[in-house]
């Protein structure tokens, strides 16, 4: 089974080779913002994914892999993240299925939880007029 890190590192790869190519072009000052923007986007997505099945992971690492070709501290956040990662899978893959499904049962619960309270933050805020139905109380 191939490591995270190997996976990571071939797509970081094929991004890295055409970087700096794309600095030198006549609207090079554009990649900077455009790398930036497009990580956050990918890591943002990626970490949105996670307990559901695919690569939420690797998309997480991904978009890490991308703005660490503009930042220095995604470089190094990058290479602790994907071995923490690799440990936790070669620790959890002997596991029995009763602690790899209880650990994926608390995964999707904590998910949901964080759902559920971004909806509720966003509601009190004013953000989502359209539940008030739902979850204003009657008086």
């Amino acid at each position: 089974m191939a490591s995270m890190r190997d996976a990571v590192a071939e797509k970081v790869e094929r991004l890295e080779r055409n970087h700096e190519a794309l600095k030198q072009r006549r609207y090079g000052f554009l990649v900077r913002p455009a790398v930036l923007t497009l990580g956050t986007l990918i890591v943002i997505v990626g970490l949105i994914t996670i307990p559901f099945p695919g690569p939420g992971w690797l998309t997480v690492f991904v978009g890490i892999g991308v703005l660490s070709l503009e930042v220095h501290w995604a470089a190094r956040l990058l290479g602790w993240g994907v071995s923490s990662y690799d440990r936790f899978s070669n620790w959890y893959q002997p596991q029995p299925k009763k602690v790899r499904y209880s650990l994926i049962s608390g995964t999707v619960l904590a998910a949901w939880i964080t759902v559920l309270g971004i909806t509720w933050v966003g509601w009190k805020m004013g953000m989502f007029p359209a539940l008030d139905p739902m979850l204003a109380s009657t008086p």
